[in-house]
């Protein structure tokens, strides 16, 4: 791996948390920082499906009569069979 180092400042509480927290897990401080990065990127990068769902949700919002139908469907399919 070709990794590069950094260094950064955090306030007491919250390096105090990560300590607890990598201890409990049994992790390297730098693992630990890591993962949570990764899922930090992950959040904010996105999936560009989501990202070409909400594009197209935009520019063709649900139709309130066509969500009404849907809903009275749905519901009658949770309507008691006879067997």
């Amino acid at each position: 791996m070709n990794a590069k180092k950094i260094a950064t400042s955090l306030p007491a509480a919250q390096f105090d948390a990560l300590e607890r927290a990598r201890r409990r897990l049994k992790m390297r401080r730098s693992e630990a920082v890591q993962a949570a990065l990764a899922m930090w990127l992950a959040a904010h990068e996105g999936d560009s499906r989501v990202e070409q769902y909400l594009r197209g949700y935009a520019a063709h919002p649900d139709d309130p009569r066509e969500a009404r139908a849907m809903t009275r469907a749905w519901a009658q399919g949770l309507e008691p069979e006879d067997w």
